[in-house]
């Protein structure tokens, strides 16, 4: 047997012993004695039906706090790994910056009377042919707020399709 089945016999056996000192003391004409011993096994009833020795009665305790810990611990992780792993996936889904072409404002020539062809043409091969960058260190691109929610956008409707 048990621990706590020898302690739940024990207990009892005393009520029963009580019980048997409240019959001999009533016996005996003795009814305070017999009262009192009455009285004491009424309480140990009580208290034995009130109290039971269960010992995994805390360790339920404990597991539901554990249990909530992990759950709070799991759910935390979970959120810094995603939003580590949505960010780079983010950079990874956007194209490189590309450098803007440089535009060089158009000298104005002073319009005169008779143009010749030669200068027609040479501006509208001007017009035809692609701009060239500056020679050395490429500019910034700066880009607006309200291009940079556009991007973010399409890369969130690219990784959303992409799945």
């Amino acid at each position: 047997m048990t621990q706590s089945s020898r302690t739940l016999f024990q207990r009892i056996r005393c009520i029963k012993s009580s019980l048997d000192k409240a019959e001999q003391s009533f016996m005996d004409n003795k009814d305070i004695r017999g009262e009192l011993d009455l009285m004491l096994a009424e309480a140990e009833l009580k208290n034995l039906r009130r109290k039971k020795d269960r010992p995994w009665s805390w360790n339920r305790q404990v597991l539901a706090g554990c249990a909530a810990v992990l759950l709070i611990v799991a759910g935390f992780g979970g959120w810094c790994f995603a939003r580590n792993h949505y960010r780079v996936k983010a950079q990874a889904a956007l194209p490189p910056p590309v450098a803007a072409p440089v535009v060089k404002p158009e000298q104005k020539i002073p319009v005169q009377a008779v143009v010749p062809k030669t200068a027609a043409i040479q501006k509208q091969q001007a017009k035809d042919t692609p701009v060239q960058e500056k020679q050395g260190t490429p500019d910034r691109v700066t880009i607006s707020k309200a291009d940079m929610h556009k991007l973010v956008q399409s890369a969130r409707v690219e990784l959303s399709n992409s799945k």
